[in-house]
């Protein structure tokens, strides 16, 4: 059976702590948790805190959020588009070597990725390598992905000239891995 729960109280705890800039508040009246049930818990007693889990507070990823840095930071060919029931950001980027690379960025529904559309290149190297998956998204680092779409898009550029390097010498030349 659902819990009675505060939503406002809930939006005003979430966005407070957006403005702070914190994602796990240690002031308990921001903190949100939930227990086991699934139950949404707001003033838990101190026993009762072991056996909850802390809901991190960090903004989620909004459309026209986005669509505001696709508009400020992107290249001008950007476009708005949906592959595979993906909404995300097509942009063709011409490498610090000179190679055509066409890349989509979208949020996964935790962080932002970007798949390589051209050249295809999915499953043809090794993800130490060239830091590419197998399914052909970039390997940002831990987790994959990374925060904000503005850092998937700059971290995407400098991944085009790691790899343009790679393809020439074998080498990818922003890893420790070399």
């Amino acid at each position: 059976m659902a819990q009675n729960v505060d939503l406002n109280e809930v939006r005003r705890r979430a966005l407070q702590t957006q403005n702070m800039g914190e994602d796990l508040p240690s002031d308990p009246s921001r903190q949100v948790h939930v227990d086991r049930e699934g139950n949404i818990v707001l003033d838990p007693n101190t026993g009762e805190r072991r056996n909850l889990s802390s809901v991190p507070m960090k903004t989620w990823a909004s459309l026209s959020g986005d669509r505001q840095i696709v508009a400020t930071r992107f290249p001008r060919n950007t476009t708005e588009q949906v592959i595979g029931g993906v909404r995300g950001w097509l942009y063709n980027i011409t490498s610090a070597l000179g190679d055509l690379y066409t890349l989509f960025a979208y949020n996964d529904g935790s962080q932002y990725q970007v798949l390589v559309v051209f050249p295809e290149v999915a499953g043809r190297v090794g993800a130490h390598d060239a830091h590419l998956f197998s399914n052909g998204c970039i390997c940002f680092g831990n987790g994959g992905g990374l925060p904000t779409l503005e850092q998937a898009y700059a971290k995407s550029v400098l991944w085009t000239a790691g790899f343009s390097s790679f393809l020439r010498t074998g080498n990818f030349q922003f890893s420790n891995n070399n």
